[in-house]
């Protein structure tokens, strides 16, 4: 949940268009060259990648854009150009994971706008609190995403917002059953390591965001002040800046920057950003 912020191709085969087969396997043609230059031109996530990452991930995009839905809703009017945006960043997490990662569920919703959700919450005195809440994007267990096009728009240009990465991290974050902040891990990164970690630049964001709005203080925070709702949301809004200001990350909670890159299996600092 996002609240708005103010293999090569077969040599002989013709006309197959997005992909081709080899062997009985559909081998995806990358974006087209203009496509990809026009949403990745300003996006240091996408146009600094290495040639070879960039060619695999526009694969992955053309994949996603065949296997999703694309569903708009409430007057939303997306373009190819929008379509293959999200695609790019929703793959860009799974890069050196796989597709398998985004199996069970299909559809993207696409709000014109920053939507309306009833939240609930739950104090610790048992207190239950309903409020309306404008949302960027959301997640439904096992189901649709949910964004909207104009943070879309907004996603990825190096500033650490991005509403794409953001509900995908969630999507990654419940592929063992539940929305914790924690992901299915590999065998070289223990879940007592990562909750240490994690756990411990929570904490340390909490106090600073807190003392931050108890003392009126306009110093900037190293993540986006929402991390601080929830170690789910700690974990996705991690998730954005890792890959949209790798270095200040890294600055800021060096252990939590190693843990992300071993996780994806990418180090996006590398590139320079």
């Amino acid at each position: 949940m996002f609240k708005t912020k103010t293999g090569a191709r077969p040599g002989k085969r013709k006309n197959v268009g997005l992909f081709g087969r080899i062997f009985g396997r559909r081998v995806w043609e990358p974006l087209p060259d203009s496509l990809w230059t026009e949403l990745s031109g300003d996006r240091p996530c996408l146009h600094l990648l290495a040639e070879a990452d960039a060619q695999r991930l526009r694969r992955l995009a053309t994949w996603f854009m065949a296997k999703r839905r694309f569903v708009p809703v409430g007057g939303a009017e997306p373009s190819e150009l929008d379509k293959a945006t999200i695609a790019a960043l929703a793959c860009l997490p799974i890069l050196n994971l796989g597709t398998a990662w985004y199996r069970l569920w299909s559809t993207v919703l696409l709000e014109p706008d920053g939507f309306i959700h009833r939240m609930e919450t739950v104090d610790d005195a048992g207190v239950v609190t309903e409020y309306d809440d404008e949302l960027a994007g959301r997640v439904t267990e096992l189901g649709p995403v949910i964004l909207s096009l104009r943070d879309v728009r907004e996603s990825g240009h190096g500033d650490g917002y991005d509403v794409v990465v953001h509900e995908m991290a969630h999507k990654l974050d419940e592929r063992d059953g539940g929305l914790d902040g924690v992901p299915p891990l590999p065998g070289g990164i223990s879940r007592a390591a990562w909750r240490a970690v994690f756990s411990s630049a929570f904490e340390d964001f909490r106090a600073r965001a807190g003392s931050r709005r108890l003392k009126g203080r306009r110093r900037s925070l190293p993540l986006d002040e929402y991390a601080a709702d929830s170690p789910e949301e700690f974990f996705a809004v991690s998730c954005e800046h890792f890959f949209g200001t790798p270095s200040a990350l890294a600055r800021a909670y060096p252990e939590l920057y190693g843990l992300l890159s071993s996780f994806f299996r990418q180090d996006p600092k590398a590139l320079g950003y």
